[in-house]
């Protein structure tokens, strides 16, 4: 199981983060409505990902095209609609339909330049589409931007980790937990980084942090269960006696 797929970034209170399944690219790839947006826009955002999780992209992008007439500068309903148009493109192999994504997405990012999922799914579609050296120049870009901020290392980090450049992830995810030493999805990502290059202890390490900042993470429970069990270790004491599945993504 590969953490990165879990990322808390893009969750602020009071929004809601669904996830779709496209491919092994598209992590972080989610659908948002803002809770601060005016009513109409909430709601048509709601809506919209609701018939996105069915797979109803027409309704859906109907519906974040309403988000949008109610609130022309909500850049998470672009998002919505860029993450729309880019399921559709996949699977259909319709190039337009990314070219549509890919413009979305940028309008996503001119709105709200530090849009955490927006920039990941330029990322991935550049990717998608053989830009790679767009889509690294688009993350290093934005870390340069905000060189005090976790999000853009932690992006970076996780295009290194899919290109199998793990020694570069980690450096770049140490430098993210520099900036911000409780970042859950900074933790999660060190912990599968870690243990890809088969350094359980140091994991392990990782995997515990995250439990101790919040107990509500099912998923690395069980990789810690996991661990410790390898490692030949007691849970007593070490892993929360309670825990449950609040993440709010819905898993690929």
């Amino acid at each position: 199981m590969n953490l990165f797929s879990f990322t808390d970034a893009g969750s602020t209170i009071g929004s809601t983060i669904m996830r779709s399944g496209v491919n092994r690219l598209l992590i972080g790839c989610c659908l948002l409505f803002a809770a601060g947006c005016n009513l109409g826009v909430q709601q048509h955002n709601v809506s919209g990902s609701q018939a996105y999780q069915s797979g109803q992209y027409a309704q859906a992008i109907n519906q974040f095209q309403q988000a949008l007439q109610a609130n022309p500068r909500d850049s998470n309903a672009y998002y919505n609609l860029a993450a729309s148009y880019y399921s559709m493109g996949k699977q259909s192999k319709n190039s337009q339909w990314l070219q549509q994504a890919e413009q979305l997405y940028r309008q996503s990012i001119s709105l709200n330049d530090q849009h955490v999922d927006a920039h990941r799914g330029l990322s991935a579609l550049l990717i998608e589409t053989g830009r790679e050296k767009f889509a690294f120049d688009l993350l290093n870009d934005w870390k340069a931007r905000y060189p005090n901020s976790a999000q853009p290392t932690i992006e970076l980090a996780r295009v290194y980790q899919e290109y199998g450049d793990n020694r570069r992830a980690t450096d770049l995810l140490a430098d993210a937990l520099r900036l911000d030493g409780g970042n859950v999805r900074a933790l999660k990502a060190m912990g599968h980084v870690r243990e890809v290059q088969g350094q359980t202890n140091l994991a392990l390490d990782n995997y515990l942090r995250v439990l101790q900042i919040d107990p509500q993470q099912g998923e690395v429970a069980q990789r810690v269960a996991t661990l410790q069990s390898q490692l030949g270790q007691s849970s007593a004491g070490t892993v929360p006696a309670r825990y449950g599945s609040a993440n709010p993504y819905i898993p690929r």
